[in-house]
C-alpha cells in the first residue's frame, strides 16, 4: 500500500534554538557536547563549507538546497523516522559530514535540488565513494561507504517532512543496493583488538613507566620548574637559559631493580622534560584503558578521588574506579559507573593525581586530564586533550619509548579504542596462553566480573566479553572435532567418534557446531592447558551445575579427569611443564617430597604428550 502524500512540515523559525550559542539560520551551529576528549570540530556544524566552484554552501544561490539539508538533519534529532530513536548530537554531526560530501558532489555534478537525486544519480554517487580516498588509506572503508547508503535511506524515510524530497524511485534503488552493501557485522567493522604479543609489551611498558620512572619524572618536573623559573617574570637571557639547561642535566634518573643503568639518559631542555611528562600521561592512559576497558571519553572524564573501596558480600575487599559513561547516557553529564580496578590502575590514578595537581589548582577543577603544551611551567591554557592527540602520542613517541614488537613484520597501529576491545578479549578468553605476564591483573578482574553477584551497567562491554567467550568456545569445538591428535580421556573418546577428524573447517562443521551451541546445552571449559567437556558426574575438580571448579582445577587434577581433552595447540604448555619439573630434579637440595611431586608431574606430562603422538600416528594411518 502506497504511503499517502503529506505536506512537508512548517519551516522552523529563524530564532529556533539549536544550542545555547546557536540559532537556526546561523552559518555555524555550535553543538553542546560535554563528552571529554571531543575536539571543537566535532562540536561544530559549519554550513559555510567551500564548494568546487569556489562558492560556499552558505551563499544565497544554495539557499533552497541548504534549507532542505538543515531540515533533514534536524528532523533526525527531533522527529526521526517511525520506529527509530532520535540521533545523538555526536551522530548528528557524523551525518552532517556525509551530507556535506553528498551536497558538494551534487553541486559539482550540476544538481541543485534533492528532487534530482534519483536512483541513477544515487548509483553514480555510490560509485564515486568507492574511489574516494580515505583519511589514512587509499580507499574508504566498507563501513564508511555503507554509512553513505544509510544516509540516503534516511533521506528517503524523511522525504515527506522535507520541502525538496528525494524521488520515490530511491526506494527501488535502496531495495537493490542494500543487499549488496549490508553493514558488515561487528567483527568486521569494529576496531581490532591489540594482538597478544603487542598488548603484553604495551601494558608491561606502561606498567614500568608508572612505577619508579613516574616518581622520577614528577621530581624532574619540579626540579626543572625551579631551574627555568626566570621565564615567568622576564625575557630570559642566553646565559640564564644555558645555566638552567646545565642544572637540569644534573638530574639523576633511578636505576630500576634488575637493570644495570638508569632507565633514562640525561635531559636538558624544557622540551625534553615536557615530552617525558607526556609519556607518563600516555602510560597512565594505557594502564587504565587496557586493564579496565573504559572508553576514551570515560577515562578523560575521570576526577581526583575516583578510587573507591567496598567490601563484597563474601567479605573480600574490591576496589573500583568511579567515573561516568557518556555514550549511552540520556543527559549531557553522563551516568555514574564503577569499573573494577586492579592495583596497577590504582597506581595510575595516584600518578595522575600528582601529575595534574598544579593544572587543577590553576583551573579550579577536579579533572585528572587537564593538560597544556607546557607541562612544566604551565604557562599556557589548560584543557582536556582530545582523543586524536592521544592516538598520535601512542603511535609516535610512546611506542618508540616502550619499544613494541612488530606484528607480522609491521609496526602495529594503536588507537584509543583498542584498549576496550582488548580488555574484553582478555576477560572473555579463558585460554590465556601468551598472556602470563598479565595473569595476576587479569585473573583478579575476571574473577569479579564473571561472579554471579557482580552487577555492571556497561552492557556493551559485557556484550563484547560474551562475544569473545562464544568465539573462543566455537574455536575450541572446531579444534576438538577436526584435530588429528587428541590426548586425555575425553580427547580419546572424541577422536574415536568425530566424523570431522582431519578435515578442513567447512560448512558442515559450522552447522554442527551451531547445533551443539544452540541445542545441546553442553558446557565446554577452556583453559591454557586443554579443554574440559564438562560432565558433573565425572568432574575431578568437584565442579557444580554451572561448570568446572576454578579453585580446584589444576593441570594435575585435569590430567586424571574423564572430562579432559588436549590438542596439539596445548602441547607447548605440557612440554614446558615437563622441562620445568625435570630441571627441578637436577637440584641436589630438593627435598624428597618435592622430588616425588616433580616426578609425578613429569609422568603426567609424558602421558599427555604420548597421547598426542599416538593420536597423530593413528591419524596419519
Amino acid at each position: 500500500m502506497a504511503l499517502q502524500a503529506q505536506a512537508p512540515s512548517e519551516p522552523p523559525s529563524s530564532n529556533l534554538i539549536i544550542s545555547p550559542r546557536s540559532r537556526w539560520h546561523d552559518e555555524v551551529w555550535r553543538i553542546d557536547i560535554s563528552r571529554p576528549g571531543v575536539t571543537d570540530a566535532l562540536r561544530t556544524i559549519n554550513w559555510r563549507f567551500k564548494l568546487h566552484d569556489g562558492s560556499r554552501f552558505s551563499d544565497p544561490q544554495w539557499a533552497d538546497l541548504r534549507e532542505t539539508a538543515r531540515r533533514f538533519l534536524w528532523s533526525l534529532r527531533t522527529d526521526p523516522p517511525d520506529g527509530k530513536r532520535r540521533l545523538s548530537l555526536s551522530t548528528l554531526i557524523s551525518v552532517f559530514s556525509q551530507i556535506r560530501v553528498l551536497t558538494r558532489w551534487m553541486i559539482g555534478e550540476g544538481y541543485t535540488r534533492f528532487a534530482q537525486f534519483d536512483a541513477n544519480v544515487a548509483a553514480d554517487f555510490l560509485a564515486m565513494t568507492e574511489g574516494r580516498k580515505g583519511r589514512n588509506a587509499p580507499r574508504l572503508t566498507v563501513g564508511t561507504r555503507a554509512g553513505y547508503l544509510v544516509t540516503i535511506g534516511r533521506l528517503y524515510a524523511q522525504r515527506e517532512k522535507l520541502p525538496d524530497p528525494v524521488p520515490e524511485d530511491i526506494g527501488h534503488f535502496l531495495d537493490e543496493y542494500r543487499p549488496r552493501n549490508r553493514r558488515i557485522d561487528r567483527a568486521g567493522r569494529a576496531i581490532p583488538f591489540t594482538p597478544d604479543a603487542v598488548a603484553t609489551a604495551l601494558i608491561n611498558g606502561a606498567l614500568r613507566l608508572i612505577g619508579m620512572p613516574a616518581d622520577d619524572v614528577l621530581a624532574l618536573r619540579d626540579f626543572a620548574a625551579k631551574a627555568f623559573n626566570h621565564r615567568a617574570t622576564r625575557r630570559p637571557s642566553d646565559a640564564q637559559e644555558r645555566a638552567a639547561r646545565l642544572r637540569v642535566e644534573t638530574f639523576a634518573f633511578a636505576t630500576l631493580p634488575g637493570e644495570a643503568t638508569p632507565w633514562h639518559g640525561a635531559v636538558g631542555t624544557l622540551k625534553d622534560v615536557n615530552a617525558l611528562i607526556g609519556r607518563i600521561y600516555d602510560a597512565c592512559y594505557v594502564v587504565i584503558g587496557w586493564l579496565v576497558g573504559a572508553r576514551v571519553s570515560e577515562i578523560l572524564g575521570l576526577e581526583a578521588g575516583c578510587i573507591e573501596r567496598h567490601r563484597s558480600a563474601d567479605g573480600a575487599d574490591i576496589t573500583y574506579l568511579h567515573g561516568r559513561i557518556y555514550k549511552t547516557a540520556t543527559g549531557s553529564g553522563g551516568k555514574p559507573h564503577r569499573w573494577v580496578a586492579p592495583d596497577p590502575v590504582i597506581r595510575a590514578i595516584d600518578v595522575l593525581e600528582r601529575l595534574s595537581e598544579p593544572a587543577r589548582q590553576i583551573a579550579g577543577s577536579t579533572k585528572l586530564w587537564l593538560m597544556t603544551r607546557d607541562l612544566t611551567l604551565l604557562s599556557r591554557s589548560v584543557s582536556i586533550p582530545h582523543c586524536n592527540m592521544l592516538g598520535r602520542h601512542l603511535n609516535g613517541p610512546f611506542q618508540d619509548l616502550v619499544e613494541l614488537p612488530l606484528h607480522c613484520g609491521k609496526r602495529w597501529h594503536l588507537t584509543t579504542h583498542q584498549g576496550r576491545k582488548t580488555f574484553a578479549r582478555f576477560i572473555g578468553k579463558r585460554d590465556r596462553t601468551g598472556l602470563y605476564a598479565l595473569q595476576q591483573h587479569l585473573g583478579h578482574i575476571s574473577r569479579i566480573m564473571t561472579d554471579s553477584a557482580y552487577v555492571g551497567t556497561d552492557f556493551e562491554l559485557a556484550e563484547l566479553i560474551g562475544e569473545e567467550t562464544m568465539n573462543e568456545t566455537r574455536a575450541a569445538l572446531e579444534d576438538l572435532l577436526t584435530a588429528n591428535a587428541l590426548s586425555g580421556q575425553a580427547g580419546r573418546m572424541i577422536a574415536a567418534r568425530s566424523r570431522f577428524r582431519g578435515r578442513t573447517r567447512g560448512g558442515d562443521l559450522k552447522e554442527y557446531v551451531d547445533f551443539i551451541l544452540r541445542d545441546t546445552g553442553m558446557v565446554l571449559g577452556v583453559c591454557d592447558w586443554g579443554y574440559c567437556l564438562y560432565r558433573r558426574e565425572h568432574s575431578a575438580c568437584r565442579g557444580d551445575e554451572h561448570g568446572p571448579n576454578g579453585a580446584w582445577r589444576t593441570q594435575s587434577i585435569c590430567a586424571h579427569c574423564a572430562n579432559f581433552a588436549v590438542s596439539k595447540k596445548h602441547q607447548p604448555v605440557w612440554e614446558e611443564r615437563r622441562r620445568r619439573n625435570a630441571s627441578l630434579l637436577t637440584r641436589s637440595d630438593l627435598d624428597p617430597e618435592s622430588r616425588k611431586l616433580a616426578q609425578q608431574r613429569i609422568a603426567e606430562c609424558d602421558t599427555v604428550l604420548a597421547g598426542l603422538d599416538d593420536g597423530a600416528c593413528h591419524g596419519e594411518g
